[in-house]
């Protein structure tokens, strides 16, 4: 069974706010498609997708192995915005 974890925190030193978004996949689930639907269900998660330009993203290590399914988890930093 799939799982997807949705936290947000704040870092304590720079102030900026993140969107972790953790998703182990099913066990018998390839790398590749673990990776796809872990960018899928990110980008419905975040206003206007990934690739927006109102986030940053960047990914966490654990200590497992990269593109192993349930490994990592995708950090999805809100770029702060301006209103002028």
């Amino acid at each position: 069974m799939a799982e997807l974890t949705l936290r947000l925190r704040v870092d304590p030193v720079t102030g900026k706010r993140e969107i972790v978004i953790d998703y182990a996949s099913d066990s018998d689930a390839l790398p590749i498609e673990h990776e796809d639907e872990h960018r899928r269900l990110a980008d419905q998660v975040v206003e206007g997708g990934l690739r927006s330009g109102k986030v940053d993203v960047t990914r966490e290590q654990d200590g497992t192995a990269v593109g192993t399914p349930g490994s990592g988890e995708a950090v999805a930093t809100p770029t702060p915005v301006s209103t002028k």
